[in-house]
């Protein structure tokens, strides 16, 4: 049996895969080096580590930084939410190739909530970033991996998977057309789905129907309220209790 995996192997790992990426979407040398763990205004990303060893780890990303990271990937003059969506599919991309490498390959990471923040905590690791002539990026990192006996305590397989995102599609009906009649379709035809305004909707995952309930409006948006859970969900419910 190898070494166990440490966090420190794990922050270095994400940090060496972002560095080469960035490299590779710039077209120049992106590098990095330990430095002091600031703090201040920036981003924070929560890294979610299942599989061999699991744990919650947090990445800070200073302001002009993560400016400077989005600028790299192309947006010259970014917002708050293209800045978000960048530093989502850098680290996706970085932690996707980290489990690639023999040494990470019994690890699912998966990157989770992305927000305004002010650091990683008090034990983070600091690295400094080298952005070229968009300057340099801070990035601190958090987070310990649980002990074996924590990961046994906290639960089973089940556990592995409760925090994966998975696309929710709410349906509120289906018709058969003919292709006659599809190509017929423009602004104004009205399509007949057979069914009446108060009747449920159904809400599904990867297209298995989970659940069924009511349209309602919430503060000016639409919603659904849950009114029946469909068989898997409630063995699955049963099997967290």
């Amino acid at each position: 049996m190898g070494a166990i995996l440490t966090d420190t192997e794990l922050a270095s790992g994400l940090i060496d895969q972002l560095t080469t990426g960035l490299s590779a979407e710039s077209g120049g040398a992106i590098t990095a080096e330990p430095g002091r763990a600031g703090g201040g205004e920036g981003w924070v990303v929560t890294l979610k580590v299942t599989g061999e060893r699991r744990g919650t780890f947090l990445l800070w990303v200073d302001r002009a930084g993560a400016t400077g990271i989005a600028k790299l990937a192309g947006d010259l003059t970014p917002s708050d939410e293209s800045i978000a969506d960048v530093l989502r599919e850098v680290w996706s991309q970085a932690a996707s190739t980290l489990c690639l490498a023999p040494r990470f390959a019994s690890l699912t990471i998966a990157v989770g909530a992305i927000v305004p923040g002010t650091g990683a905590g008090d034990s983070a690791r600091g690295f400094g970033l080298t952005l070229g002539s968009l300057g340099r990026a801070q990035v601190a990192i958090s987070g310990t991996f649980e002990s074996e006996a924590v990961a046994t305590e906290t639960g089973g397989n089940l556990d592995l998977v409760l925090d994966i995102e998975l696309p929710l599609v709410v349906r509120f009906g289906r018709t058969a057309m003919s292709l006659k009649a599809l190509t017929d379709l423009g602004p104004g035809s009205i399509v007949d789905m057979g069914r009446s305004p108060d009747d449920p909707v159904e809400l599904l995952v990867s297209d298995r129907v989970i659940a069924r309930g009511e349209v309602v409006v919430v503060g000016g948006n639409y919603g659904v309220r849950v009114t029946d859970l469909v068989g898997s969900v409630d063995k699955t419910r049963a099997g967290e209790a």
